[in-house]
């Protein structure tokens, strides 16, 4: 696995075009999802709202992990370049920071209008890895539970196998009539800690 991490936070100047979006998801794909969702001490109430919240945010998931696919492998491809340059391995390629303003400028757009303002002040992770964070959103090797206990907030946890058992917790807000992600955590299987984590 390759993984590099950065931690950004700065004012944004302008707009590149997110040239590659998902899918939405397909009415027998929603229903498939539903029927796998684990509803975790949420009232019958609330059962409904699986499909009002969880589709835009595995649009959203799927959506990061096909921009971080195609950041490695344009990483990939300026690491090649080093080596026919001459540029030792220690150094940085001329052209990596212009590619990792790229990469948070359209992380911003897409997060833009689906996290809340205070998410988007803390900064956003600039990573890319293989497999990507999100990789078993986009192969649909998941499971799903679903946690709302009052109308104003929802926790979505996604457990998934990697080299260990992982799983994400989401957590939504409604705010002015819109869902929105506000926090992000981390956490393995055979513990009951989760970590803050930024998307």
């Amino acid at each position: 696995e390759f993984r590099r991490v950065l931690f950004r936070s700065k004012t944004l100047h302008g707009w590149t075009t997110f040239r590659h979006r998902s899918k939405a998801i397909n009415p027998g794909e929603l229903r498939e999802l539903i029927m796998r969702v684990n509803y975790k001490n949420t009232p019958e109430n609330y059962r409904a709202m699986v499909e009002i919240i969880i589709p835009p945010l595995l649009d959203l998931l799927k959506s990061l992990t096909l921009l971080e696919e195609e950041i490695f492998e344009r990483n990939r491809a300026l690491d090649k370049e080093k080596e026919a340059l001459g540029i030792p391995s220690n150094q940085l390629h001329p052209l990596w920071n212009e590619l990792m303003d790229d990469y948070f400028q359209r992380q911003m757009q897409l997060l833009t209008g689906r996290v809340t303002q205070n998410y988007l002040e803390g900064g956003v992770r600039i990573s890319y890895s293989s497999p990507s964070e999100y990789n078993y959103v986009k192969r649909n090797d998941f499971s799903v539970d679903f946690i709302m206990t009052k109308a104003e907030e929802a926790r979505v946890i996604t457990h998934y196998q990697e080299a260990l058992e992982m799983k994400h917790q989401f957590v939504l807000r409604l705010v002015d009539g819109n869902w929105l992600l506000d926090e992000k955590f981390y956490g393995f299987e055979d513990e009951e800690t989760w970590y803050g984590d930024l998307l």
